[in-house]
Formats: structure tokens, sequence, C-alpha cells
């Protein structure tokens, strides 16, 4: 099936360019003879009608010729088989024809700039109420659901219960207590203003959401910036929080109004009588996943996790991963099979920070050119997983982008076929091949803080968060743990810096490092550099960032030129395995001239992470539209081709040689 519609989608696009179509209206179901219709409806084709009535004839004269029935038992078997052949051939080139009309529809639709078709036509409106999860697996209160589809599958919520939700996620996440979101409607729209004027407004005739300035809206009333990827005062530990202090030279540009016109991706807001209703899933896809608390629905309950949060550091489902996969595990209705389409279009339309690089133009056409959409418009949600998986791995193929876990629908042991892209596969080589020549230096494992002479080397392969329990004030650090990135850093300085050291350079090994927490690579920076800058860009609304950290590498309580690494030499060792953080650290360091950077050139990855959920709730994440760069002579300089090393080491082996790599580094100036 696979190679026959490759077949037929590499004829039709070149058929397209001169045909004319309608929209579609049936989408030939993936694996299937039959038809699967929006709306459904059952029908009976014409070759089984053929067959139907062919049994018929057949029982008839068997009944009427039953004393010959002996006789031509050979003669019948043979035709029955001839038969058979004959309907599987038809039945295979009817299939083979609806699926060449309906691609032929949707290329022509796309050329034509149609909107994709309604997920559903709303009907009377049902409620329900289910309990709301918020990060635990204990529920205190409830949430109203409402459904407009024939189904009764496709979550709706009214404008009024978005402010009580989004107050407890930014309660829960960004410890945000001064945050308020006030309602207000005048007929065909309504609005929901922040407590710092900025708004999204929701067109109920239109079926649009505009926002006057989305980062703004997104920002937590405590958070110093606009695109605050630091965010200090999100960390539970207050102690915490006073290790870092942002300059008075950060730069903001602020960003575009956003206008997302549903209409174009056959999705409704509805308003009933004095109620208004938008679908749960938009705010997901467009404000709790920038917040890093991303919701699904179960069909029995509304959960909201922390970013990873179903599943344990093992991988074993958490308490709250087991409530969600606890759900009423059915087979998709039609109305959510299409809305689950229509919502992913959208939301990485606008989401997916690697469009223009990966030629992009939307999701729509491109599901469609690479065989995807049939099967993510399927009933079966094993299809959906697999069909997303396999698209994210192989078509995206980019370190940020991956599948996560299967919806509740396909259960949390659905064995979903979740292979690499060639890019990926790249990577993991790159890092065993790294990891192995490690392992042979270090045997008993890498130590995080180890001196080889007159250099210190600083060794951890993820920027890790700061534990919610830390104190680094009434407990420094004893040892060099490289789970815990800022504790690592204090211990790093505390040695370095003793009565009597003999540290006269000292080396960041981000060799094997993937990347991680944003906090934590900020408090690096400013190890190094003494104030820590980075750079971010939306690629949604054009808002721009620059941000300036100190941190107090002391544990003094100020903030001055003590909290740093300046006056000693200073390198970083980078791979292609350098990624993501690990790949804007050294890129940072390289636009200071205050870090020399050893090693090959880092590998890249200029997106953040971006969490999502389906509105069927398949759990994956993207590269999503903050993108990290830095400034230079008032311009943004992207960081995705990685950092090329200021002296280049071709060999792995010599990455951990310490003691060649030492002598290497006192031979360089």
């Amino acid at each position: 099936m696979k190679k026959e519609l490759n077949g037929i989608l590499a004829s039709v696009i070149t058929a397209s360019m001169v045909l004319s179509g309608c929209n579609a209206t049936t989408v030939p179901e993936a694996g299937s003879n039959e038809i699967a219709e929006t709306p459904a409806v059952e029908e009976t084709s014409a070759e089984e009608s053929v067959k139907t009535e062919e049994t018929s004839i057949a029982e008839t004269e068997k009944s009427e010729e039953s004393d010959e029935a002996n006789i031509k038992e050979s003669n019948s078997d043979s035709e029955k088989t001839e038969t058979e052949k004959t309907d599987s051939g038809e039945a295979d080139a009817a299939e083979a024809g609806n699926m060449d009309e309906w691609l032929v529809n949707e290329l022509t639709r796309i050329r034509e700039g149609g909107s994709l078709d309604r997920a559903f036509e709303p009907g009377v409106l049902k409620t329900k109420d289910v309990p709301i999860y918020y990060n635990s697996a204990e529920s205190k209160e409830n949430i109203s659901l409402a459904f407009f589809d024939p189904d009764e599958a496709v979550p709706y919520i009214s404008l009024e219960d978005v402010s009580k939700l989004l107050k407890n996620a930014y309660l829960i996440q960004a410890n945000d207590k001064d945050y308020t979101l006030n309602f207000t409607s005048d007929g065909r729209t309504a609005t929901l203003t922040r407590e710092n004027g900025t708004w999204m407004k929701l067109d109920f005739d239109e079926d649009t959401i505009t926002f006057l300035d989305l980062d703004d809206f997104l920002r937590a009333s405590n958070m110093k910036s606009l695109l605050d990827v630091v965010g200090e005062n999100s960390l539970k530990s207050e102690a915490s929080r006073e290790m870092f202090e942002h300059t008075e030279d950060s730069y903001e540009r602020y960003g575009d109004a956003i206008i997302l016109n549903l209409d174009d991706y056959g999705i409704d807001l509805i308003r009933d009588k004095d109620k208004y209703y938008m679908p749960l899933a938009i705010i997901n896809d467009f404000i709790l996943n920038r917040l890093y608390i991303p919701l699904v629905y179960n069909g029995k309950s509304v959960i909201l996790f922390q970013y990873g949060g179903l599943q344990n550091e093992d991988e074993s489902l958490s308490d709250i991963g087991e409530l969600y996969y606890d759900g009423n595990a059915e087979k998709i209705s039609p109305s959510m099979a299409m809305f689950n389409y229509n919502e992913l279009c959208l939301m990485l339309d606008y989401n997916y920070g690697l469009k223009e690089t990966h030629g992009i133009s939307s999701f729509d056409r491109i599901f469609l050119q690479t065989g995807t959409k049939q099967k993510l418009l399927s009933t079966d949600s094993k299809m959906i997983d697999s069909a997303l998986a396999d698209f994210i791995n192989h078509n995206l193929d980019d370190g940020h982008s991956g599948f996560s876990l299967p919806s509740y629908e396909s259960g949390a042991e659905a064995e979903i076929e979740n292979g690499y892209g060639s890019s990926i596969a790249i990577m993991i080589d790159e890092m065993k091949r790294f990891g192995l020549a490690r392992m042979e230096a270090y045997p008993d494992g890498c130590p995080g803080y180890e001196e080889v002479g007159n250099t210190a080397y600083i060794t951890f392969d993820g920027f890790k968060s700061i534990p919610e329990d830390a104190d680094y004030y009434k407990n420094p650090p004893k040892e060099a743990d490289p789970n815990d990135t800022v504790g690592l850093m204090l211990y790093s300085y505390q040695q370095i810096t003793r009565e009597e050291s003999p540290i006269e350079n000292v080396v960041l090994d981000l060799s094997n490092n993937g990347g991680g927490d944003s906090n934590a690579a900020s408090f690096v920076l400013g190890t190094f550099l003494g104030t820590g800058m980075y750079s971010i860009h939306n690629t949604m609304t054009g808002a721009m960032m620059t941000d300036y950290v100190h941190v107090d590498l002391n544990l003094d309580h100020k903030f001055d030129e003590k909290d740093s690494l300046q006056g000693y030499k200073l390198y970083c060792l980078e791979s292609f395995n350098s990624f993501s953080c690990g790949n804007l650290v050294p890129s940072i360091f390289k636009n200071s001239h205050k870090v020399t950077l050893l090693g090959q050139t880092s590998g890249g990855g200029s997106c953040m992470v971006l969490p999502c959920t389906s509105a069927t709730g398949t759990v994956f994440q993207i590269s999503g539209p903050l993108r990290m760069a830095f400034t230079k002579n008032g311009s943004f300089y992207d960081i995705d081709q990685g950092a090329e090393p200021d002296f280049y080491i071709d060999d792995e082996m010599n990455f951990y040689d310490r003691k060649a790599l030492t002598e290497y580094i006192n031979g360089l100036f």
C-alpha cells in the first residue's frame, strides 16, 4: 500500500498542476478498501454490491441444483477462486482510483489556497463536569467541558473557565501570584485581558483569535524581561533566585500582532446564547505549551503536567502518568480524528521554529507530500501515533523534535516504532564514539572536576535544573556533582580560587553535552564571562531580546568582579555532540573572545524545545519558535550552524588524554 500511495502521489503532483477540482469530501482510509467520509457515512461500494449479488445468485443456484453439487464441486471451487481474484483486483483498482481522485482534489485545494475541511458542524451543546489535575494525581476541583460534535469527543471550554485554569497554571509553573485574566464580551467578540493590559480577542463570527502581543500576554507577571528564558523567579527556592541578577542593559523589541485564523483550519469558535466557548486544545497549543505545563484530556479528566512529568526518571509512569493512561480508551471518533488533524496543522504551522529552514510552507501540504495525511486522519489511534512518530523522526529529523508517548487510546504499552532519522542517527553514532573514547580514558567514570597540573577540567553532559530544595548559601556543595550544574560551578570555583591553588587554565568540557536547562546555562556563562549574555528571537512574532545576567559565584550575596573566572586562561572543549545549550554556550564564548574553543564544530540546535500534546493525547516535542542567538553590533546571529573551534582536535581520543591536552594547552600561548 505504501509503494502504491507514493507512486500515485508522484503522478498526481504533476497532474495537479493542470487539473482543477473541488474540496475533498472523502478520505480513503489507510489499509482499507473502504471510504472513510467526513462526516462519516457508511456506504456500500460498487464492488461490494456486485459481490453480494453474485453470492445471492450462487446460493440460489446451489439450492436448485443440489443433485449436481458433488459432480460440479471441483469446477465450482475453481470458478470461485477465479471470481475472488477478479473481485480482489477490482477492489484494488477501485482503491487506487479513489486514492488518485482524493489526492488530485487535495492538491488542487492546497494550490488554490482552500481551507481544511471542517472538523464537524456544531450541534446542540452538551456539557460534562470532570476532575482537573494540576501536576498532581490528587484533584480538588472539577472543570466543566462543553461538546458540540456529534460524538461528544472534542472538548471546548468556556472563556470564564479559561481564566481560572490559567491562573492555577501560572501559579504552579511560574510561581506567579499576581496573574489575573479578566473576561469581557460585546456580542460577536470576547476578550481576555491580563493584569498588564495585554489581551487576546476572539471573534466568534470570523473564527479568529488576535493577540495584540503574544509574548507579553504569555509573560508571567514576575518575569524580568519579555522573553525571559532564565526566569529565576519561577524557581521554588528563594535562595536560588537570589543567585541571579539581571542588568539594566537588557534589550527588547516587541513583536507583531498575531491573528490565528481558525476558519482556515476548519475549527469553530462557538457562542451559545451568552456563553463563549473555545477548543481546549487551543489553550494548550498557544499558552500552556509555552509555559512548559501541557494539558491532556483522556475522556475522564483534564490533566496538566510539567514537561516530562508523565514519566519517572527510569521511564516508568509517574502517578499522574498512571492517571492519564487510565482514561476511556475507545476508538477515535470521526469528528475527533478530523479535529485532531486540523489542530495539529494549526499548532505546527505557527509553532515549529524551523519551517523556513526545512522548506515547509504548510504542514497540511507536507503531510500530503509525505503520504502522512491519510494515516493521521485515521480513527485508529495506533496508526495516528505511528504516522506522527515516523513523520517527526524522518521528516523533521532535528535534535529537538521527537515522539515521547502514545495517546491514552493507544495505551502506554503500545508498540509504536520510534526509530531515528539520518541526522539523529549521526548524532547518536558520534555520541557513542566520543563516549567510548572517554570510557577508555576513564573506565570508572569521568569526574566532574579534575586538576591536571596547572589545568582544571570541569565536565558535565547536560545542563541540569537547580534542585527544588537547593540552598547553596546554607549548604555550599562539598563535591563535584555532574548532575547539579550550578553546584558544580560553585564547587569548581572554590577549588580553583583556593589559597595556593596551582590552577592557571580552566577547561569547560562540553564535548558530550546535549543541552538542558537555560537557568543552568546562564549560570555557566556568568561563571566564565562575568556577565552572562544570551539573545532570543521569536520566529512566530518577530520579538527579540538580549539579556545580561550576573551570578553570585562566591556566595557573598553581592554581584561584583569577584563572581567569575576572569583572570584565568579559559578554554571550552566542544564537539558535534555539543547541542542546544551545549551549543549556545560555546557560541557565546566565541563571540566574547574571552574563551578559547578547542575541538570540533559544535552541533547546533538553536530552537528551544516546545512540549506538545495532540488533541487525541499523543505526547511529543518540537523545535519551538524561540531561537537562541547572540548579538553583535546590534544584529542577531543564529547559532544553528554551530561554533567553529579556534584550535581543531581531530581524534576523539585526544579529547580525553588530559595529560597530553594540558601540555598542548600550555604550548598554545
